[in-house]
């Protein structure tokens, strides 16, 4: 069989005299690799961009646990202040098709090239994903002077108390990868002590938690920025230890729900990462009833004008979807009561992010009257929180937050 002959052409090489070589070059002619690129590139564009125009746009993003910009209406006046093109970008951004996917597939390329931070978190040691913490002193000082107002204002009605839990980057510190630049948050737990008043008693679990962590219980989730129900029960008893008050003694029953990825999973899904459990502890001896009272928050099933009774700290609908952690009260609003076969018969006020949530089923074994508050959603509906303390014959107050929220919240001048 004869070989086809390659084609060559000639080429002079120049110098700086002129002339210094003739050389001969393979011909470059039509190559079946350069059209197949081309076919591939071509149909992944085109395919995702026709993918994309029939599919149903979505309306929630479980992995987001945001609702999803949806296609604006058209006005004239929309698009001469700008929101239109605003929305229109949003819109483009949400729905682009198998949105998670691809950011999954970019975490997980950028974990193969050891990359060990993305989008505020960092990839710790052991599956542990981290978030990112940097002091904002500006917003810490505008907050507590809020929280100290309110203390000042109310100190002949109720007592107040602080429990600031730190965060999973901080207890667990030996996660993270050696390089960082977060910053040294119990430097702004002890801040935080010495700028409150007088009429604040304060009480942050750290050493607890470092203890059990160190001791082999997990008190923190791998891929969620709150603690575990064992570490919120670490937390309360630590608590009640602090104040000299007595620990409720409760056998508990203890459901386990598997297969947890949380928000920090969000920020930075990968193939990587490892689900976690979350427990949930009950009583059976004692009773409870949740009422919500209020009109405001992130589970418009239970956030209505009418008061909307259950007879379980969980809501068991969250139980098979993603953000399992919203099991615990079903999420945030702006008010509920508990009422419980509790040991003490105060009126109690817990004014707290999400992170009080898991601590409910223990402070409901303690008290008999609780209510739950939070600054994000109570905006003064129907009275100041110092009227609503006075009104209720509200006899303590415990503040429970995590030090990252009090580091970045802007709701607590609600309090005054």
């Amino acid at each position: 069989m004869k070989k086809k002959q390659k084609a060559y052409e000639e080429k002079i090489v120049s110098g700086v005299d002129g002339p210094i070589a003739i050389v001969k070059e393979e011909k470059k002619g039509f190559r079946i690799s350069h059209l197949i690129t081309t076919i591939v590139f071509l149909a992944f564009i085109f395919g995702f961009s026709i993918a994309g125009i029939i599919s149903k746009d979505r309306k929630f993003s479980e992995m987001e646990n945001r609702t999803l910009q949806q296609f604006p209406e058209f006005s004239f006046s929309s698009l001469k202040n700008g929101s239109f093109t605003s929305d229109i970008e949003s819109y483009m951004s949400d729905q682009i098709f198998m949105k998670d996917e691809l950011v999954s597939l970019k975490t997980d390329c950028d974990r193969l090239l050891k990359k060990n931070y993305q989008n505020g978190v960092y990839f710790g040691k052991d599956n542990y994903y981290l978030q990112d913490y940097k002091e904002n002193k500006n917003q810490i000082d505008t907050n507590i002077t809020s929280i100290n107002n309110f203390a000042d204002t109310i100190k002949n009605n109720a007592s107040v108390t602080f429990l600031l839990a730190p965060n999973a980057i901080s207890v667990m510190n030996d996660k993270l990868p050696k390089v960082t630049q977060t910053y040294d948050q119990l430097k702004s737990i002890s801040y935080v002590e010495s700028k409150l008043s007088k009429n604040i008693s304060f009480y942050s679990p750290y050493n607890d938690l470092h203890k059990a962590y160190k001791n082999g219980t997990q008190v923190y989730y791998r891929t969620d920025h709150h603690w575990t129900s064992e570490g919120a029960k670490i937390a309360f008893e630590g608590l009640m230890k602090n104040m000299g008050e007595s620990i409720p003694n409760v056998k508990y029953s203890i459901e386990k729900i598997d297969n947890f990825y949380g928000t920090l999973y969000s920020k930075a899904p990968s193939a990587f990462a490892k689900s976690d459990s979350v427990n949930l502890y009950t009583n059976p001896d004692n009773k409870i009833t949740v009422t919500y009272t209020g009109s405001s928050g992130d589970n418009t099933d239970l956030a209505n004008t009418d008061d909307i009774k259950q007879n379980s700290l969980f809501i068991d609908k969250f139980k098979t979807e993603k953000d399992k952690y919203k099991t615990f009260l079903g999420g945030n609003f702006d008010l509920l009561n508990i009422e419980s076969q509790g040991e003490d018969d105060d009126n109690v006020l817990i004014i707290k992010d999400s992170y009080a949530n898991s601590t409910m089923p223990f402070f409901a074994d303690k008290y008999k009257h609780i209510t739950v508050m939070d600054m994000r959603y109570y905006h003064m509906q129907a009275e100041s929180v110092s009227e609503y303390v006075k009104s209720h014959k509200i006899k303590k107050v415990f503040f429970v937050y995590d030090m990252d929220f009090i580091n970045s919240d802007n709701n607590f001048f609600w309090l005054d």
